[in-house]
């Protein structure tokens, strides 16, 4: 990851630590923008660090006025599928983009693509950033509740076996930095482990979530695919956002228009 300090700085969000990051390639470009289009009401779309795999999706997006960075892997333009193969090394390279930030000491907000904003997030993230002083003793340093804030993948709330990294936030700990080295050769034996079973999602779960902090989202605020799709009627009106995973290749965009969640038009689209 090459990006600099001064790349990253206009994308702080409101804490000044932390960055909103997301990662696309040009055949994925068009639910990149579908993202950042449900966060300009509330004036956070020019705000996302988007990491381009390939070149072209980085201009196409610098010239709508977005901050891109192109890590120059054509060969990762196209469109891959869940557990496809390119679809392992997109996610190696999300994993990487984490790792990077935290090094740098930024918090890393961390949207895929494929995640519609129903409501304003930052209420939620405003509790997320805030460091509340330790109960032990008020001159100790402050302590943080919560080392990650994630979405859970399964069905209930009780249920915290298998957490979605496609929503979360994590703070800069040297805990954090340790759990996500997927860099050193130990960190890389890991994550080959996990690829084309899950990714990095299953890293997660091995590797970062037993060391540490984690509280799991609401479901009812911040559901996957499977269960909104099953409790729309309950859902609509009340979630922060909806993330159409659970859908393999182009269905999620079916299931977008279905559930009017598709915010491109068709000139957007074009261009």
């Amino acid at each position: 990851m090459s990006f600099t300090e001064e790349e990253i700085r206009p994308c702080y969000l409101e804490d000044g630590q932390t960055v909103m990051v997301t990662l696309t390639n040009s055949g994925y470009l068009l639910y990149t923008l579908n993202l950042l289009k449900s966060l300009q009401p509330y004036g956070l779309d020019q705000k996302v660090l988007v990491i381009c795999m390939d070149a072209p999706a980085a201009v196409a997006l610098k010239e709508r006025g977005y901050r891109a960075h192109s890590e120059n892997h054509q060969e990762l333009a196209r469109f891959c599928p869940w557990n496809t193969k390119g679809y392992d090394e997109i996610c190696y390279m999300k994993l990487r983009l984490i790792h990077r930030l935290l090094e740098m000491g930024r918090h890393v907000l961390l949207v895929d693509g494929d995640v519609v904003f129903r409501q304003d997030p930052r209420p939620a993230w405003r509790s997320w950033f805030s460091v509340p002083a330790s109960p032990a003793s008020p001159s100790s340093p402050p302590s943080p509740l919560y080392d990650i804030y994630i979405q859970n993948d399964s069905e209930n709330n009780q249920d915290t076996s298998n957490m979605c990294t496609g929503y979360m936030w994590i703070r800069s700990t040297p805990t954090t930095i340790r759990a996500y080295d997927c860099v050193s050769e130990e960190g890389k034996e890991r994550y080959r482990g996990c690829a084309m079973d899950n990714n990095d999602q299953t890293y997660f779960n091995r590797y970062v979530k037993p060391l540490c902090r984690m509280y799991a989202l609401p479901l009812e605020d911040y559901p996957n695919g499977n269960v909104y799709l099953k409790r729309r009627q309950e859902l609509d009106g009340r979630c922060i956002l909806v993330h159409f995973n659970w859908l393999k290749g182009h269905h999620k965009l079916v299931a977008m228009k279905q559930n009017r969640m598709w915010l491109l038009s068709p000139e957007e689209e074009r261009h």
